[in-house]
Protein backbone atom coordinates (compact mmCIF):
# COMPACT_ATOMS: atom_id res chain seq x y z
CA UNK A 1 0.00 0.00 0.00
CA UNK A 2 3.18 2.31 -0.37
CA UNK A 3 1.71 3.80 -3.26
CA UNK A 4 -1.26 5.62 -1.04
CA UNK A 5 1.35 7.88 0.79
CA UNK A 6 1.05 10.41 -1.45
CA UNK A 7 -2.05 11.71 -1.36
CA UNK A 8 -3.06 15.46 -2.52
CA UNK A 9 -3.85 18.36 -0.03
CA UNK A 10 -7.60 18.53 0.71
CA UNK A 11 -9.74 21.30 -0.44
CA UNK A 12 -12.35 22.87 2.38
CA UNK A 13 -15.09 23.81 0.14
CA UNK A 14 -16.18 23.35 -3.73
CA UNK A 15 -16.85 20.58 -5.38
CA UNK A 16 -14.80 17.07 -4.39
CA UNK A 17 -14.02 14.59 -5.83
CA UNK A 18 -16.02 11.54 -3.61
CA UNK A 19 -15.38 7.42 -3.75
CA UNK A 20 -18.34 5.33 -2.75
CA UNK A 21 -17.39 1.55 -1.83
CA UNK A 22 -20.50 -0.46 -1.82
CA UNK A 23 -21.14 -4.10 -2.81
CA UNK A 24 -25.06 -3.43 -3.52
CA UNK A 25 -25.67 -1.57 -6.57
CA UNK A 26 -28.87 0.29 -5.25
CA UNK A 27 -26.95 1.50 -2.25
CA UNK A 28 -24.51 3.10 -4.58
CA UNK A 29 -26.94 4.23 -6.96
CA UNK A 30 -28.63 6.20 -4.37
CA UNK A 31 -25.70 7.94 -2.66
CA UNK A 32 -24.45 8.37 -5.95
CA UNK A 33 -27.90 10.60 -7.22
CA UNK A 34 -26.88 12.51 -3.46
CA UNK A 35 -23.70 13.65 -3.96
CA UNK A 36 -24.25 15.04 -7.43
CA UNK A 37 -27.08 16.89 -6.26
CA UNK A 38 -24.80 18.39 -3.85
CA UNK A 39 -22.15 19.29 -6.71
CA UNK A 40 -19.78 16.72 -6.31
CA UNK A 41 -18.30 14.00 -8.17
CA UNK A 42 -18.87 10.40 -8.24
CA UNK A 43 -16.46 7.50 -8.21
CA UNK A 44 -18.14 3.75 -7.78
CA UNK A 45 -16.62 0.36 -6.66
CA UNK A 46 -18.52 -2.63 -6.02
CA UNK A 47 -15.48 -4.26 -3.17
CA UNK A 48 -12.80 -3.05 -0.85
CA UNK A 49 -10.24 -4.15 -3.28
CA UNK A 50 -11.45 -2.15 -6.36
CA UNK A 51 -12.01 0.61 -3.93
CA UNK A 52 -8.52 0.78 -2.60
CA UNK A 53 -6.97 0.50 -6.32
CA UNK A 54 -9.65 3.41 -7.32
CA UNK A 55 -8.56 5.46 -4.20
CA UNK A 56 -4.97 5.36 -5.45
CA UNK A 57 -6.00 6.37 -8.85
CA UNK A 58 -8.76 9.24 -8.20
CA UNK A 59 -7.22 10.79 -5.04
CA UNK A 60 -10.79 11.58 -3.94
CA UNK A 61 -11.13 13.79 -1.24
CA UNK A 62 -13.89 12.00 1.01
CA UNK A 63 -14.64 8.06 0.66
CA UNK A 64 -17.85 6.30 1.86
CA UNK A 65 -17.48 3.04 3.20
CA UNK A 66 -19.96 0.04 3.39
CA UNK A 67 -19.15 -1.88 6.23
CA UNK A 68 -20.59 -5.64 5.06
CA UNK A 69 -18.49 -6.54 1.72
CA UNK A 70 -17.75 -9.76 0.80
CA UNK A 71 -13.82 -10.23 0.22
CA UNK A 72 -12.85 -6.95 2.22
CA UNK A 73 -15.31 -5.20 4.30
CA UNK A 74 -15.03 -1.81 5.17
CA UNK A 75 -13.31 -1.74 8.19
CA UNK A 76 -10.10 -3.10 6.58
CA UNK A 77 -10.27 -0.87 3.52
CA UNK A 78 -10.13 1.72 5.84
CA UNK A 79 -7.17 0.51 7.84
CA UNK A 80 -5.52 0.38 4.89
CA UNK A 81 -6.21 3.47 3.68
CA UNK A 82 -4.97 5.29 7.16
CA UNK A 83 -1.67 3.20 6.79
CA UNK A 84 -0.54 5.41 4.12
CA UNK A 85 -1.08 8.38 6.90
CA UNK A 86 -3.93 10.36 4.47
CA UNK A 87 -6.28 12.61 6.13
CA UNK A 88 -8.46 12.10 3.57
CA UNK A 89 -12.06 11.87 5.39
CA UNK A 90 -13.86 8.11 5.84
CA UNK A 91 -17.24 7.54 6.66
CA UNK A 92 -19.14 4.65 7.14
CA UNK A 93 -22.51 3.46 5.76
CA UNK A 94 -24.33 0.46 7.55
CA UNK A 95 -27.57 -0.93 8.42
CA UNK A 96 -26.01 -1.67 11.39
CA UNK A 97 -26.49 -0.08 14.81
CA UNK A 98 -24.81 -1.85 17.42
CA UNK A 99 -22.57 -0.16 19.20
CA UNK A 100 -19.47 -2.16 18.78
CA UNK A 101 -19.71 -1.81 15.47
CA UNK A 102 -19.79 2.08 15.47
CA UNK A 103 -16.88 1.94 17.96
CA UNK A 104 -14.72 -0.77 15.64
CA UNK A 105 -15.70 2.07 12.78
CA UNK A 106 -14.13 4.92 14.35
CA UNK A 107 -10.82 2.85 15.84
CA UNK A 108 -10.36 1.34 12.44
CA UNK A 109 -9.41 5.38 10.97
CA UNK A 110 -13.62 6.65 10.39
CA UNK A 111 -14.02 10.14 10.94
CA UNK A 112 -18.17 9.44 11.05
CA UNK A 113 -20.28 6.16 11.03
CA UNK A 114 -23.70 6.65 9.14
CA UNK A 115 -26.88 4.25 9.48
CA UNK A 116 -28.57 3.30 6.60
CA UNK A 117 -30.96 4.66 5.40
CA UNK A 118 -29.55 7.77 4.39
CA UNK A 119 -31.10 10.89 5.37
CA UNK A 120 -30.15 13.71 2.27
CA UNK A 121 -30.24 16.48 4.74
CA UNK A 122 -27.68 14.59 7.57
CA UNK A 123 -25.34 13.48 5.06
CA UNK A 124 -25.17 16.96 3.35
CA UNK A 125 -24.41 18.82 7.05
CA UNK A 126 -22.18 16.18 7.91
CA UNK A 127 -20.28 16.24 5.05
CA UNK A 128 -19.85 20.63 5.25
CA UNK A 129 -19.29 20.05 9.11
CA UNK A 130 -16.35 17.79 7.85
CA UNK A 131 -15.02 20.46 5.28
CA UNK A 132 -15.37 22.98 8.34
CA UNK A 133 -13.16 20.94 10.36
CA UNK A 134 -10.80 20.21 7.10
CA UNK A 135 -10.71 24.42 6.79
CA UNK A 136 -9.53 24.62 10.49
CA UNK A 137 -7.23 21.69 10.31
CA UNK A 138 -5.70 23.54 6.89
CA UNK A 139 -5.65 26.90 8.78
CA UNK A 140 -3.51 25.21 11.99
CA UNK A 141 -1.63 22.91 9.29
CA UNK A 142 -0.26 26.16 7.87
CA UNK A 143 0.53 28.10 11.05
CA UNK A 144 2.52 24.80 12.63
CA UNK A 145 4.57 24.47 9.61
CA UNK A 146 5.66 28.51 9.63
CA UNK A 147 6.14 27.87 13.64
CA UNK A 148 8.25 24.76 12.86
CA UNK A 149 10.04 26.78 9.70
CA UNK A 150 10.46 29.80 12.34
CA UNK A 151 11.73 27.83 15.12
CA UNK A 152 14.51 26.02 13.24
CA UNK A 153 15.45 29.70 11.77
CA UNK A 154 15.63 30.81 15.36
CA UNK A 155 17.56 27.70 16.39
CA UNK A 156 19.97 28.11 13.68
CA UNK A 157 20.05 31.76 14.53
CA UNK A 158 20.75 31.36 17.85
CA UNK A 159 23.26 28.81 17.01
CA UNK A 160 25.26 31.48 14.85
CA UNK A 161 24.66 34.34 17.40
CA UNK A 162 26.04 32.41 20.36
CA UNK A 163 29.39 30.87 18.37
CA UNK A 164 29.54 34.99 17.43
CA UNK A 165 29.45 36.33 21.05
CA UNK A 166 31.50 33.55 22.01
CA UNK A 167 34.36 34.37 19.95
CA UNK A 168 34.16 38.24 21.58
CA UNK A 169 33.83 37.02 25.52
CA UNK A 170 35.95 34.52 25.16
CA UNK A 171 35.58 32.58 28.49
CA UNK A 172 37.62 29.50 27.54
CA UNK A 173 40.86 32.13 27.65
CA UNK A 174 40.56 33.13 31.17
CA UNK A 175 42.76 30.76 32.95
CA UNK A 176 44.32 33.31 35.36
CA UNK A 177 45.44 31.13 38.31
CA UNK A 178 44.14 34.01 40.68
CA UNK A 179 40.33 33.79 39.24
CA UNK A 180 37.34 31.24 39.29
CA UNK A 181 34.55 32.56 37.67
CA UNK A 182 31.05 31.32 37.40
CA UNK A 183 28.27 32.67 34.32
CA UNK A 184 25.01 31.15 34.75
CA UNK A 185 22.50 32.69 31.96
CA UNK A 186 18.82 32.73 32.44
CA UNK A 187 18.24 32.31 28.96
CA UNK A 188 19.97 31.02 26.26
CA UNK A 189 22.25 34.23 26.44
CA UNK A 190 23.98 35.69 28.90
CA UNK A 191 23.73 39.91 29.48
CA UNK A 192 26.72 39.49 32.33
CA UNK A 193 30.32 39.62 30.85
CA UNK A 194 33.37 38.26 32.73
CA UNK A 195 36.75 39.19 30.93
CA UNK A 196 40.07 39.15 32.66
CA UNK A 197 43.35 40.04 31.64
CA UNK A 198 46.88 41.00 32.70
CA UNK A 199 48.93 44.56 31.78
CA UNK A 200 52.46 44.35 30.10
CA UNK A 201 54.02 44.95 34.26
CA UNK A 202 51.56 42.31 35.72
CA UNK A 203 48.92 44.05 37.35
CA UNK A 204 45.25 41.94 37.09
CA UNK A 205 42.70 43.04 35.32
CA UNK A 206 39.18 42.03 35.94
CA UNK A 207 35.78 43.40 34.74
CA UNK A 208 32.21 42.06 35.25
CA UNK A 209 29.26 43.98 33.78
CA UNK A 210 25.87 43.06 33.70
CA UNK A 211 23.56 44.68 30.75
CA UNK A 212 20.21 45.37 31.71
CA UNK A 213 17.41 42.70 31.01
CA UNK A 214 18.63 39.68 30.08
CA UNK A 215 18.61 37.06 26.54
CA UNK A 216 19.82 38.09 23.09
CA UNK A 217 19.61 42.09 23.41
CA UNK A 218 21.74 41.76 26.64
CA UNK A 219 24.10 39.79 25.59
CA UNK A 220 24.68 42.29 22.23
CA UNK A 221 24.63 44.96 24.58
CA UNK A 222 28.35 43.84 26.45
CA UNK A 223 30.16 43.24 23.17
CA UNK A 224 31.41 47.17 22.53
CA UNK A 225 33.18 46.65 26.41
CA UNK A 226 35.35 43.86 25.58
CA UNK A 227 37.34 45.23 23.20
CA UNK A 228 38.48 48.13 24.85
CA UNK A 229 39.01 46.00 27.57
CA UNK A 230 41.68 43.38 26.26
CA UNK A 231 43.39 46.08 24.11
CA UNK A 232 43.69 48.65 26.46
CA UNK A 233 44.64 46.52 29.46
CA UNK A 234 47.06 45.17 27.28
CA UNK A 235 48.84 48.60 26.40
CA UNK A 236 48.99 49.51 29.72
CA UNK A 237 46.22 51.90 30.54
CA UNK A 238 45.24 52.27 34.16
CA UNK A 239 41.18 52.13 35.11
CA UNK A 240 40.03 55.40 34.30
CA UNK A 241 41.15 55.62 30.98
CA UNK A 242 39.47 51.91 30.30
CA UNK A 243 36.38 52.50 31.88
CA UNK A 244 36.07 55.73 30.54
CA UNK A 245 36.24 54.47 26.49
CA UNK A 246 34.06 51.42 27.94
CA UNK A 247 31.21 54.35 28.78
CA UNK A 248 31.79 56.26 25.57
CA UNK A 249 31.07 53.40 23.68
CA UNK A 250 28.11 52.18 25.45
CA UNK A 251 26.83 55.89 25.61
CA UNK A 252 27.42 55.87 21.92
CA UNK A 253 26.32 52.84 20.62
CA UNK A 254 23.54 51.56 22.64
CA UNK A 255 19.86 53.13 22.48
CA UNK A 256 18.45 54.29 25.47
CA UNK A 257 17.36 53.12 27.49
CA UNK A 258 19.81 50.39 27.73
CA UNK A 259 22.85 50.89 30.05
CA UNK A 260 25.30 48.01 31.53
CA UNK A 261 26.17 48.08 35.15
CA UNK A 262 29.64 46.65 36.02
CA UNK A 263 32.83 46.52 38.42
CA UNK A 264 36.44 46.97 37.56
CA UNK A 265 39.03 45.81 39.53
CA UNK A 266 42.79 46.22 39.31
CA UNK A 267 44.89 44.30 41.57
CA UNK A 268 48.75 44.44 42.18
CA UNK A 269 49.94 42.08 43.90
CA UNK A 270 53.49 43.39 44.20
CA UNK A 271 52.15 46.47 45.96
CA UNK A 272 49.88 44.93 47.86
CA UNK A 273 47.00 47.48 46.15
CA UNK A 274 43.51 46.91 45.33
CA UNK A 275 41.87 49.87 42.90
CA UNK A 276 38.18 48.89 42.02
CA UNK A 277 35.43 51.09 40.19
CA UNK A 278 31.95 50.09 40.59
CA UNK A 279 29.23 51.58 38.64
CA UNK A 280 25.85 50.07 39.82
CA UNK A 281 26.83 46.15 41.15
CA UNK A 282 26.35 44.95 44.49
CA UNK A 283 29.52 45.75 46.58
CA UNK A 284 32.33 44.52 45.79
CA UNK A 285 33.60 42.36 48.74
CA UNK A 286 37.26 41.52 50.45
CA UNK A 287 37.10 38.45 52.94
CA UNK A 288 39.34 36.90 54.92
CA UNK A 289 41.08 33.36 53.67
CA UNK A 290 37.51 31.31 54.56
CA UNK A 291 35.34 34.01 53.59
CA UNK A 292 33.66 34.24 57.21
CA UNK A 293 34.82 38.00 57.60
CA UNK A 294 34.09 41.09 55.64
CA UNK A 295 37.26 43.38 55.86
CA UNK A 296 35.99 45.87 53.50
CA UNK A 297 33.27 46.66 51.29
CA UNK A 298 33.69 48.60 48.00
CA UNK A 299 30.40 50.05 47.64
CA UNK A 300 28.62 51.61 43.98
CA UNK A 301 29.64 54.97 44.06
CA UNK A 302 29.25 55.38 40.30
CA UNK A 303 26.64 55.63 37.67
CA UNK A 304 26.03 52.48 35.35
CA UNK A 305 27.63 52.53 31.88
CA UNK A 306 26.03 54.14 28.92
CA UNK A 307 23.90 56.67 31.53
CA UNK A 308 25.82 59.74 30.88
CA UNK A 309 28.10 61.17 28.35
CA UNK A 310 31.91 61.14 28.81
CA UNK A 311 32.04 64.94 29.60
CA UNK A 312 29.79 64.01 33.11
CA UNK A 313 31.29 60.70 33.61
CA UNK A 314 33.28 60.40 36.86
CA UNK A 315 35.99 57.48 36.33
CA UNK A 316 38.15 57.51 39.50
CA UNK A 317 38.45 54.28 41.43
CA UNK A 318 38.39 53.19 45.20
CA UNK A 319 42.23 52.47 46.38
CA UNK A 320 42.93 49.99 49.03
CA UNK A 321 46.14 48.54 50.67
CA UNK A 322 45.36 45.06 52.01
CA UNK A 323 47.69 43.51 54.69
CA UNK A 324 45.87 39.94 55.47
CA UNK A 325 47.79 37.18 53.26
CA UNK A 326 45.64 35.20 51.16
CA UNK A 327 42.41 36.81 51.74
CA UNK A 328 39.74 36.88 48.70
CA UNK A 329 37.93 39.31 46.46
CA UNK A 330 34.42 38.27 45.47
CA UNK A 331 32.23 40.03 42.93
CA UNK A 332 28.98 39.46 41.41
CA UNK A 333 26.07 40.61 39.39
CA UNK A 334 22.80 41.19 40.77
CA UNK A 335 21.50 38.04 39.69
CA UNK A 336 23.74 36.35 42.45
CA UNK A 337 22.67 38.60 45.21
CA UNK A 338 18.95 38.48 44.48
CA UNK A 339 17.55 34.87 43.93
CA UNK A 340 14.44 34.29 46.32
CA UNK A 341 14.77 32.06 48.76
CA UNK A 342 12.33 29.70 50.43
CA UNK A 343 10.70 32.63 52.75
CA UNK A 344 10.31 35.17 49.45
CA UNK A 345 12.98 37.35 50.05
CA UNK A 346 16.67 38.13 48.23
CA UNK A 347 19.12 35.94 48.72
CA UNK A 348 21.84 39.16 49.41
CA UNK A 349 25.29 39.16 50.16
CA UNK A 350 25.03 37.79 53.48
CA UNK A 351 22.87 34.53 52.27
CA UNK A 352 24.91 33.89 49.95
CA UNK A 353 28.50 33.91 52.51
CA UNK A 354 25.82 32.28 55.32
CA UNK A 355 25.26 29.93 52.77
CA UNK A 356 28.37 29.21 52.04
CA UNK A 357 29.49 28.27 55.23
CA UNK A 358 27.67 25.09 56.04
CA UNK A 359 28.42 23.60 53.00
CA UNK A 360 31.86 20.87 53.62
CA UNK A 361 34.12 21.98 50.57
CA UNK A 362 37.72 22.77 51.00
CA UNK A 363 37.49 25.70 48.56
CA UNK A 364 35.98 28.83 49.16
CA UNK A 365 34.52 29.10 45.49
CA UNK A 366 33.38 26.17 45.71
CA UNK A 367 31.34 26.22 48.68
CA UNK A 368 29.96 29.59 47.36
CA UNK A 369 28.89 28.00 43.86
CA UNK A 370 27.32 25.07 46.10
CA UNK A 371 25.00 27.51 48.13
CA UNK A 372 23.77 29.10 44.57
CA UNK A 373 22.95 26.01 43.36
CA UNK A 374 21.43 24.85 46.24
CA UNK A 375 18.89 27.62 46.34
CA UNK A 376 18.21 27.25 42.80
CA UNK A 377 16.53 23.68 43.47
CA UNK A 378 14.11 25.21 44.97
CA UNK A 379 13.68 28.68 42.95
CA UNK A 380 14.03 29.54 39.43
CA UNK A 381 16.89 32.19 38.50
CA UNK A 382 15.26 35.60 37.09
CA UNK A 383 18.35 36.77 36.05
CA UNK A 384 21.85 36.04 34.48
CA UNK A 385 24.05 35.27 37.55
CA UNK A 386 27.89 36.37 37.72
CA UNK A 387 30.34 35.33 40.35
CA UNK A 388 34.22 36.31 40.72
CA UNK A 389 36.47 35.31 43.37
CA UNK A 390 39.95 36.69 43.34
CA UNK A 391 42.86 35.40 45.59
CA UNK A 392 45.18 37.51 47.09
CA UNK A 393 48.30 35.73 47.26
CA UNK A 394 51.05 36.58 49.55
CA UNK A 395 53.80 39.37 47.27
CA UNK A 396 54.67 37.58 44.33
CA UNK A 397 57.87 38.76 42.64
CA UNK A 398 58.93 37.59 39.04
CA UNK A 399 62.12 35.63 39.13
CA UNK A 400 63.67 37.46 36.43
CA UNK A 401 63.15 40.60 38.30
CA UNK A 402 64.11 38.73 41.93
CA UNK A 403 67.33 40.48 43.57
CA UNK A 404 70.32 38.71 44.51
CA UNK A 405 70.82 40.41 47.60
CA UNK A 406 74.08 42.25 46.81
CA UNK A 407 73.77 45.85 46.90
CA UNK A 408 73.71 47.13 42.91
CA UNK A 409 75.26 50.54 43.68
CA UNK A 410 75.01 53.15 40.10
CA UNK A 411 77.33 54.42 38.63
CA UNK A 412 76.29 57.91 38.23
CA UNK A 413 77.62 60.60 35.96
CA UNK A 414 77.32 64.71 35.59
CA UNK A 415 76.04 64.35 32.12
CA UNK A 416 73.91 62.09 30.02
CA UNK A 417 75.44 58.36 29.37
CA UNK A 418 75.34 56.66 27.01
CA UNK A 419 74.32 52.85 26.46
CA UNK A 420 77.25 50.30 25.87
CA UNK A 421 75.94 49.88 22.08
CA UNK A 422 75.12 53.22 21.24
CA UNK A 423 78.73 54.91 20.40
CA UNK A 424 79.21 52.01 17.57
CA UNK A 425 75.52 50.82 16.80
CA UNK A 426 73.03 52.06 14.33
CA UNK A 427 70.10 53.85 15.03
CA UNK A 428 67.10 51.87 13.97
CA UNK A 429 64.45 54.14 14.97
CA UNK A 430 63.54 57.04 17.53
CA UNK A 431 60.91 58.54 19.35
CA UNK A 432 61.39 62.21 21.03
CA UNK A 433 58.38 64.42 22.34
CA UNK A 434 57.76 67.04 25.37
CA UNK A 435 55.01 67.30 26.88
CA UNK A 436 53.36 70.46 28.89
CA UNK A 437 51.01 70.30 31.48
CA UNK A 438 48.50 70.16 29.76
CA UNK A 439 49.33 67.17 27.90
CA UNK A 440 50.20 65.50 31.45
CA UNK A 441 47.11 66.28 33.18
CA UNK A 442 44.86 64.30 29.75
CA UNK A 443 46.99 61.96 28.57
CA UNK A 444 48.11 58.58 29.84
CA UNK A 445 51.47 58.76 28.59
CA UNK A 446 52.93 55.07 28.97
CA UNK A 447 50.61 53.50 27.17
CA UNK A 448 50.92 55.93 24.09
CA UNK A 449 54.37 55.45 24.01
CA UNK A 450 54.30 51.78 24.16
CA UNK A 451 51.85 51.98 21.96
CA UNK A 452 53.92 54.15 19.37
CA UNK A 453 56.52 51.34 20.16
CA UNK A 454 54.18 48.38 18.92
CA UNK A 455 53.68 50.13 16.22
CA UNK A 456 56.46 50.48 15.13
CA UNK A 457 58.30 47.18 16.36
CA UNK A 458 55.10 45.20 14.66
CA UNK A 459 53.95 44.41 18.18
CA UNK A 460 56.76 43.09 20.40
CA UNK A 461 57.23 45.78 23.19
CA UNK A 462 56.96 43.49 26.11
CA UNK A 463 56.50 44.19 29.91
CA UNK A 464 60.00 45.35 30.62
CA UNK A 465 59.23 47.94 28.65
CA UNK A 466 56.70 48.72 30.13
CA UNK A 467 57.99 48.80 33.45
CA UNK A 468 61.01 50.96 33.14
CA UNK A 469 58.95 53.20 30.89
CA UNK A 470 56.16 53.27 33.93
CA UNK A 471 58.41 53.70 36.55
CA UNK A 472 60.94 56.45 35.30
CA UNK A 473 58.02 58.66 33.50
CA UNK A 474 56.35 58.25 37.33
CA UNK A 475 59.24 59.13 39.03
CA UNK A 476 59.74 62.43 36.91
CA UNK A 477 55.88 63.47 36.72
CA UNK A 478 55.02 62.34 41.01
CA UNK A 479 58.26 63.36 42.29
CA UNK A 480 60.29 65.90 39.81
CA UNK A 481 57.17 68.25 38.79
CA UNK A 482 54.39 67.32 41.62
CA UNK A 483 56.97 67.24 44.22
CA UNK A 484 55.14 64.26 46.06
CA UNK A 485 56.87 62.48 49.01
CA UNK A 486 57.00 58.32 48.45
CA UNK A 487 57.22 57.88 52.13
CA UNK A 488 53.13 58.76 52.60
CA UNK A 489 52.77 55.41 51.49
CA UNK A 490 54.00 53.81 54.57
CA UNK A 491 50.84 55.11 57.02
CA UNK A 492 47.87 52.76 56.80
CA UNK A 493 45.94 54.48 54.62
CA UNK A 494 48.84 56.36 53.03
CA UNK A 495 47.68 54.84 49.23
CA UNK A 496 44.73 56.26 49.25
CA UNK A 497 46.18 59.60 51.03
CA UNK A 498 49.24 59.52 48.56
CA UNK A 499 46.74 59.11 45.48
CA UNK A 500 44.55 61.45 46.39
CA UNK A 501 47.10 64.34 46.73
CA UNK A 502 48.40 62.91 43.00
CA UNK A 503 45.20 63.59 41.55
CA UNK A 504 44.69 66.94 43.06
CA UNK A 505 48.01 68.62 42.47
CA UNK A 506 48.32 66.99 38.56
CA UNK A 507 45.05 68.81 38.37
CA UNK A 508 46.05 71.86 39.83
CA UNK A 509 49.59 71.36 37.45
CA UNK A 510 50.10 74.60 35.66
CA UNK A 511 53.48 74.92 34.00
CA UNK A 512 56.50 72.05 34.55
CA UNK A 513 57.64 69.59 31.56
CA UNK A 514 58.41 66.64 30.70
CA UNK A 515 61.18 65.44 27.47
CA UNK A 516 61.12 62.11 26.61
CA UNK A 517 63.27 60.21 23.69
CA UNK A 518 63.03 56.26 22.84
CA UNK A 519 66.09 55.05 20.79
CA UNK A 520 66.69 51.44 19.07
CA UNK A 521 70.47 50.68 18.27
CA UNK A 522 71.42 47.68 16.33
CA UNK A 523 75.00 46.17 16.91
CA UNK A 524 76.51 43.12 15.60
CA UNK A 525 72.77 40.89 15.73
CA UNK A 526 71.86 42.64 18.49
CA UNK A 527 69.35 45.26 19.68
CA UNK A 528 69.30 47.96 22.71
CA UNK A 529 66.63 50.44 23.42
CA UNK A 530 67.64 53.29 25.50
CA UNK A 531 64.64 55.44 27.22
CA UNK A 532 65.56 58.91 28.37
CA UNK A 533 63.61 60.90 30.26
CA UNK A 534 63.85 64.45 31.72
CA UNK A 535 61.53 66.82 33.87
CA UNK A 536 61.66 70.65 34.89
CA UNK A 537 61.21 70.05 38.44
CA UNK A 538 64.54 70.71 40.89
CA UNK A 539 66.07 67.51 41.02
CA UNK A 540 68.01 65.57 43.53
CA UNK A 541 71.70 65.42 44.14
CA UNK A 542 71.89 61.57 43.39
CA UNK A 543 75.61 61.76 44.48
CA UNK A 544 74.71 61.95 47.98
CA UNK A 545 71.30 59.50 47.71
CA UNK A 546 73.08 56.14 46.14
CA UNK A 547 70.35 53.95 44.70
CA UNK A 548 70.93 50.19 45.51
CA UNK A 549 69.74 47.19 43.87
CA UNK A 550 68.14 45.53 47.10
CA UNK A 551 64.76 44.96 46.93
CA UNK A 552 63.39 46.11 50.44
CA UNK A 553 60.50 44.28 50.87
CA UNK A 554 59.03 45.85 54.01
CA UNK A 555 58.65 49.86 52.48
CA UNK A 556 55.92 50.30 50.32
CA UNK A 557 58.38 53.43 48.67
CA UNK A 558 61.79 53.49 46.52
CA UNK A 559 61.64 49.98 45.10
CA UNK A 560 61.19 50.71 41.82
CA UNK A 561 64.59 51.73 40.80
CA UNK A 562 66.23 48.98 42.82
CA UNK A 563 63.81 46.86 40.06
CA UNK A 564 65.01 48.34 37.36
CA UNK A 565 68.51 47.74 38.15
CA UNK A 566 67.83 44.12 37.68
CA UNK A 567 66.19 44.83 34.64
CA UNK A 568 68.55 47.55 32.85
CA UNK A 569 71.97 46.85 31.50
CA UNK A 570 72.49 50.63 32.09
CA UNK A 571 70.76 53.11 34.45
CA UNK A 572 72.00 56.59 35.15
CA UNK A 573 71.00 60.09 36.35
CA UNK A 574 72.48 63.37 35.14
CA UNK A 575 72.43 66.91 35.29
CA UNK A 576 70.97 68.52 38.26
CA UNK A 577 69.32 64.46 38.99
CA UNK A 578 66.18 65.45 36.43
CA UNK A 579 67.82 63.47 33.91
CA UNK A 580 67.52 59.68 33.66
CA UNK A 581 68.78 57.20 30.84
CA UNK A 582 68.24 53.51 30.93
CA UNK A 583 69.42 51.30 27.99
CA UNK A 584 67.95 47.60 28.38
CA UNK A 585 68.47 44.02 25.98
CA UNK A 586 65.86 45.07 23.59
CA UNK A 587 65.72 41.51 22.34
CA UNK A 588 65.42 40.45 25.73
CA UNK A 589 62.96 42.84 26.81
Amino acid sequence: MSQLTNHQALPTSGQLKMLVVDDIESNRLVLEAMLIKMGHRVTLADSGPKGLALFVETQPDMVLLDVSMPEMDGFEVAKAIRRSNTLVPIFFISASTLNQDVVKGLRAGGDDYLFKPLSYEILQSKIESMLERLSLAAVLSKQNHLLLNFRERIEDETHTARDFIKQFIALDKINDPLVKFMLQPAENFSGDLIAVARTPDHRLHVLLADSAGHGLTAALAVIPITQPFYQMTAKGFDIPAIIREINRRVHDYLPLPRFVAAIFLSLDTEMQTLQVWNGGCPSALLLNHDGTQILHRFESNHLPLGIVSSAEFHATPDFYRYSQPHGHVLLCSDGATEITVDDGRTLSHDGLLSGAENLSNEHLFDRLVGGIEHHLKTSQADDDIALILIELPDEVQEDSLESSGTALTLEVTKKNARCYQEASGKIAWEIALTLTADQLKRMDVVPFLLNITDQIEGGNATGKVFLVLSELFNNALDHGLLKLDSTLKNAPEGLENYFEERAKRLAELAQGQIALQLKKHVCKGCSCLTISIKDSGEGFDYTHDPISGVLHNHLRHGRGIALLCNICRDLRYAGNGSEVTACLDYMNA
